[in-house]
């Protein structure tokens, strides 16, 4: 019985003798074959008459971590059909191994399996771990061998583009939004390319997409029956886009906001400086802080230059070309009344909500750093002590350290805790719903709404868009875009006649459940294998890999549930 399970094919196979090598970690299996004749592979006459014997050396799956050995004695026989041109041929054994090969079946498709799910160098590393040790060029030409199955046209399909290279070179994913599975990729995003495939494939009812103009007119060309549907979450990037835009021309505004809130922090400050206490000096730059200030230098000497050669009627192209700038950086230099700051959000410490505990327990008269931080572990601090010893260790020793701790704490509050609003922040407090804010947040959104009417207005027609694409009120969608024409904003603007573009897309958005979330996540999975290629496999490598077994997983579930429900019924 244990030589039947131990077998690759015990119908066609008898075990003879097993030896192990403890040395070499090897297990070495003799076995013949039991067949009493054979099929010619020409003319499948059958053949009994044996001409001679070889022994076949193949590999198998490991056992209890050795590599095991298959020596296989197979017989060759003589045709016995006059008008075969093959005299002679040797038995097949296609459940055990195919001609030439030098491993089962078996074990092919194991390598074949991590070949396709880890590539070529990491495959080689699992299967040395596996006892089934091979290069990375056999895993890779195993892959090449196996071949992908043609899959049926989708009635639904998802478009979306991934990065070859980022900002340089794009490919598209096409996604059966049905099933779940990669129908195919393509090497670019170019319309031609996509109406090509769409007219080799027809049967597409539906193509959900994103808002590029190659894909629209890729699938108008290709499929001009099926229903074209825009992505809603695009459609609310869209949205921000312009927003970012509006608060870039808008950076006086931003600026004005920071500095009303900083005034009204330091009117409202309780806290006042003792006589006897020395007035608290701007601490020196950190080294970190001082990189900052070369950076912030770099920019404005790069944004001088911008203006400059804008001056003198050069194009937005040659600026970027000559001053090294993507054109994008260029256009939002162009379009900002003066330099536009970068604003990056302070870092909140672990230890912020324990420092009035920790000057209480001091100014008592606890100066033990061990029982400061078991207190507060008491009280739930979850931080390192490493924290606790920094922050205790400039002010020990120090009698006066909690009346300058409050000074310097004022000190920062009035010169750093109100920064300008950067473009995208701004654009996100106008996109985002009301209940999800933050009270700092809120207490950013109110006056910075009320500085403007222009842009009370935009921050109206922000949210009423962004509750017509999250509720799909698509009636509400020609009034909207009357609004947004009729407001005057540039932004909202150029938003409007992009969707007025592509209105039949926006409006099916609005009416069917459709969209490119399921596209996203295999877009997410393409983006692991090809970072696990690690450059090495070219377009067609990473086609098949996407390709296998996309949605496996969710089509076994099916296939499963559906025997399961039948009993039931």
């Amino acid at each position: 019985m244990t030589s039947l399970l131990f077998l690759p094919d015990p119908a066609q196979l008898s075990l003879v003798d097993i030896e192990v090598d403890e040395v070499a970690k090897t297990v070495t299996a003799t076995a013949i074959t039991t067949i009493q004749e054979a099929a010619c592979p020409l003319c499948q006459h059958a053949a009994s008459r044996i001409h001679s014997r070889y022994v076949r050396r193949l590999s198998d799956l490991s056992c209890s971590g050795r590599c095991v050995r298959w020596l296989l004695q197979v017989r060759c026989f003589r045709c016995e059909n006059e008008a075969c041109p093959r005299k002679i041929f040797t038995e097949r054994l296609p459940t055990c191994a195919p001609p030439y090969a030098r491993r089962t079946v078996q074990q092919a498709s194991i390598l074949c399996e991590l070949a396709f799910a880890l590539g070529g160098k990491a495959g080689e590393r699992i299967a040395k771990r596996l006892a089934m040790p091979t290069s990375h060029d056999t895993l890779l030409r195993l892959m090449e061998r196996s071949g992908n199955e043609e899959r049926p046209t989708p009635r639904v399909l998802g478009v979306d583009d991934f990065a070859w290279k980022k900002g340089d070179r794009y490919g598209t994913i096409l996604i059966d939004q049905e099933t779940h599975t990669v129908v195919d990729l393509l090497p670019d995003r170019e319309a031609e390319t996509l109406a090509r495939w769409l007219a080799e494939h027809p049967g597409v009812k539906v193509i959900s997409r994103d808002r590029a103009g190659a894909y629209a007119d890729g699938a108008r060309r290709g499929a001009p029956h099926a229903i074209q549907v825009s992505d809603r979450f695009h459609l609310l990037v869209n949205l921000k886009d312009a927003l970012t835009r509006l608060f870039e021309r808008k950076q006086d505004s931003l600026k004005r906001l920071a500095k009303t809130l900083t005034e009204e922090a330091v009117s409202s400050s309780t806290l006042t400086e003792p006589e006897e206490a020395t007035p608290i000096q701007p601490e020196l730059p950190t080294p970190t802080e001082a990189q900052c200030q070369e950076r912030r230098t770099r920019r404005k000497d790069c944004y001088e230059q911008v203006l400059h050669l804008h001056e003198q009627g050069a194009s937005q192209v040659a600026i970027a070309a000559l001053v090294g700038l993507h054109r994008d950086t260029v256009r939002r230099y162009l379009a900002a009344p003066a330099f536009p700051e970068i604003v990056r959000p302070g870092r909140a410490s672990k230890l912020d909500p324990y420092k009035a505990y920790l000057q209480q327990r001091w100014m008592a008269g606890q100066q033990n750093v061990t029982h400061l931080i078991i207190e507060l572990r008491e009280r739930g601090y979850r931080g390192s002590s490493t924290i606790v010893h920094d922050y205790l260790r400039s002010v020990r020793g120090q009698p006066e350290w909690h009346q300058a701790y409050l000074q310097q704490k004022q000190y920062r509050a009035s010169k750093t805790s109100h920064h300008p609003l950067s473009a995208r922040s701004a654009a996100w407090l106008f996109v985002c719903p009301p209940r999800q804010l933050k009270l700092r947040q809120v207490q950013q959104l109110d006056p910075l709404r009320r500085q403007e009417e222009e842009l009370e207005q935009a921050y109206q027609l922000a949210q009423d868009f962004r509750a017509m694409i999250t509720l799909r009120q698509s009636d509400w969608l020609g009034r909207w875009l009357d609004e947004a024409k009729a407001s005057g904003i540039p932004e909202f603007r150029s938003l409007a006649t992009g969707i007025y573009r592509d209105y039949d897309a926006v409006r099916a958005a609005l009416t069917t459940s459709y969209s490119n979330g399921q596209t996203e996540a295999q877009v997410h999975r393409l983006k692991l294998i090809k970072r696990l290629a690690y450059g090495r496999a070219s377009f067609e490598h990473l086609r098949r890999r996407v390709l296998h077994d996309s949605g496996g997983t969710y089509q076994e579930q099916m296939v499963q549930k559906q025997p399961d429900q039948k009993k039931c019924v």
